[in-house]
């Protein structure tokens, strides 16, 4: 039987030109229904309605056409749309979209005071075709002229200090299209910096929050500065700090007179600092100890602790060895290269030392100085530890001291220790003398002793900077250093700025922080740059990203976009339309959840707008294989135009009529036995 053909034509602005173009061409013996992001009835294919909205929601003229029901559905559409299930066999036609290019502006997540920020410039065409972009905003006007097909990406950088308005503007042969976004800083990133006021005050400059120390646990700032060394730290600083970076913490190393290499960094820290001394000259030291039967116990035990601090603070050019000394001296290893392996049987051998016997200095003493004697290197140094009175004679031990050309110095533990005479070895051997009030002290008396003797060395003069290819260094041209500590970057470590082959600034990542080291004194070199504080400052912004700031992809899928955010996030939650999603972790550090719509990332006090570029009505699709796909699931197909004038056909329902028939051939029957009855009678 004649069916009832509903023609559903897409007024949406991407595809009704197309369709008002063939209207004349369509059926008239049909049923219309327009759609955009409403349906609603037609009197006659050419008919027109702008009033239906500027998206497209095919639900909406399904909905519409099933009230109709319909024998067949037309689908009339360039395709650009998320396809949905047909409740009805559905055939489709193909119009080609309107020549369009749509802007977005996609702001930063999470803009810092002084960053320099990129507001995301997205352009969408259907097809290909030529536009004129125009950006405005604080960096000034953007002009360029491309050819856009499908989406592009591009970036409108500036530096953020102040609210800020950026506008873009798409013209040509098709129209106009514009956008507009306002941002702000989000925060300003927490310094602390320890040891270097001028570092601090570049920082400043920069809309940093800057604490000049002390240093104090937790460490909650963002970036933690350290121009100071190791022993200018509380005990266990080193360990925090390590721990700080790990977790996601930004820590820059400066060379002040206390700091980097002077501070003995590159001991402390060797797996975390991306630049080691280069050209060091090696030292030899040789720790005389005292383990006679007073050492017994607490003071044994921490006299090894300290010299594995010893052991750890040698670099592999350095040599050390231990020589112990009661009753007789025993030779525990004598002076070899701390290499790792080195290191390793040292303290090993270290572990196995008991105490017992009495205090004899004088052979112990001799044996060390004999051992430097082969040791290839020019700086040499022994470091005598008692808790007791010498029993042998003194003299000739500070003659010794003081003929040998070497470096003595000497460290007194406890009351009970002979201060008078180990103060006059330190004093004639030209080195440093100790006193340790409990045994306690001694760890870190012997990280300072070996900071003295296994020390680098700095080089002033006028050192030329060059930079590599990195972001940081882009548009920065540093002047010459005027202090330059020689050094080499790590395997891992990226270098940004170099000099005759060394480097001067390198960086890396290390768990889930960054970490960078500036081989120069900021308070003598860069004084007179005007630039050194917007080149400071966004070295800092991008050491601190790895705890502070958000990246932020998005990614067109299904309905919406799925959105992943990188950084560091406590209980991250999405506000979208009044409900409340959590982010679902996915990786160290990366969260993840499908958004139909922008909204706030929550995340204990932060409300972070997020706003990124949904499937809009000009996403580039093949709007072809659409229409095609969403037909042959329905049982429909892919239709030219010219097979619009086919007839549609409706079903013939014959339950009425076989029902009439039955009762037709019961009547007949009834009939037929009535007269045979008849005859018979």
């Amino acid at each position: 039987m004649p069916g009832r053909v509903v023609y559903l034509l897409d007024f949406s602005p991407s595809a009704r030109e197309s369709v008002f173009a063939l209207a004349d061409r369509l059926p008239r013996d049909g049923i219309y229904v327009a759609f955009a992001e409403r349906a609603a009835r037609l009197p006659s294919p050419t008919a027109r309605r702008l009033d239906l909205g500027e998206r497209t929601d095919l639900k909406a003229a399904f909905q519409e056409a099933e009230v109709l029901r319909p024998s067949r559905v037309v689908l009339v559409s360039d395709g650009l749309f998320e396809p949905i299930s047909a409740p009805f066999p559905l055939d489709a036609v193909y119009v080609p979209p309107k020549p369009h290019v749509a802007v977005e502006l996609v702001p930063p997540p999470y803009p810092l005071y002084g960053e320099t920020v990129g507001v995301g410039v997205v352009l969408e065409a259907p097809l290909s075709v030529e536009a004129r972009l125009r950006v405005e905003g604080p960096a000034g006007t953007w002009e360029r002229s491309l050819r856009v097909e499908g989406r592009k990406s591009l970036a409108y950088t500036f530096s953020l200090t102040e609210k800020a308005e950026v506008w873009a503007v798409v013209e040509g042969s098709w129209g106009r299209s514009e956008a507009q976004v306002s941002l702000q800083p989000a925060d300003r990133g927490r310094a602390l910096v320890l040891g270097d006021p001028a570092l601090a005050r570049y920082l400043e400059a920069q809309g940093f929050q800057v604490e000049e120390g002390p240093f104090r646990l937790p460490l909650e700032a963002d970036l933690v500065a350290v121009g100071l060394g190791v022993l200018d730290l509380p005990e266990g600083a080193p360990e925090a700090l390590r721990s700080y970076l790990r977790q996601g913490g930004g820590l820059l190393f400066t060379a002040t007179p206390k700091g980097l290499f002077f501070g003995g960094w590159d001991r402390a820290l060797p797996e975390d600092l991306p630049l080691k001394p280069l050209g060091r000259k090696g030292a030899a030291l040789i720790l005389v100890m005292d383990v006679s039967g007073s050492m017994e116990g607490e003071k044994l035990s921490l006299a090894v602790a300290g010299a594995l601090e010893l052991v750890r603070s040698a670099a592999e050019e350095d040599y050390l060895g231990v020589v112990l000394f009661s009753s007789t001296h025993r030779v525990l290893f004598p002076p070899r290269p701390m290499t790792e392996q080195g290191k390793k049987e040292a303290e090993s051998l270290l572990l196995s030392v008991r105490a017992g016997g009495g205090t004899v200095l004088g052979s112990a003493f001799r044996e060390a100085v004999r051992l430097l004697q082969g040791v290839p290197v020019e700086r040499k140094g022994i470091l005598v530890l008692s808790d007791g009175l010498i029993s042998d004679p003194q003299d000739p031990i500070l003659a010794l001291a003081e003929a040998s050309g070497l470096e003595v110095s000497a460290m007194a533990l406890g009351a009970d220790a002979d201060r008078a005479f180990l103060k006059a070895l330190a004093e004639r051997g030209g080195g440093r003398y100790y006193q340790a009030a409990t045994a306690r002290e001694l760890p870190r008396l012997f990280l300072k002793e070996g900071q003295e003797v296994f020390q680098g060395e700095g080089l002033e003069g006028r050192f030329p900077v060059r930079a590599r290819p990195h972001p940081l260094a882009q548009g920065f041209s540093p002047p010459p250093l005027s202090v330059l500590l020689p050094a080499r970057a790590e395997p891992w470590a990226e270098v940004v700025l170099e000099s005759d082959g060394r480097a001067v600034l390198a960086l890396g990542e290390r768990g889930e922080g960054r970490v960078a080291a500036l081989a120069t004194d900021l308070s003598r070199s860069w004084r007179d740059w005007k630039e050194a504080a917007s080149f400071l400052g966004g070295l800092a912004r991008y050491l601190m990203g790895g705890k502070k700031a958000l990246a932020l992809y998005a990614y067109p899928e299904g309905k919406g976009v799925r959105v992943v955010v990188l950084g560091h996030l406590e209980r991250p939650l999405f506000l979208s339309g009044g409900q409340e999603m959590p982010l679902v972790p996915t990786g160290p550090g990366r969260y993840e959840i499908q958004a139909q719509t922008p909204g706030v990332l929550l995340d204990g006090p932060r409300r972070l707008p997020l706003a990124f570029p949904l499937p809009g009505e000009w996403t580039p699709r093949d709007g072809k294989l659409v229409l095609k796909t969403l037909a042959e699931a329905s049982h429909g197909r892919l239709l030219a135009l010219e097979d619009l004038g086919q007839p549609g056909s409706s079903p013939l329902p014959l339950r009425p009529y076989l029902l009439a028939l039955a009762l037709a051939l019961f009547l007949l029957e009834r009939l037929l036995e009535a007269r045979s009855f008849a005859r018979k009678a």
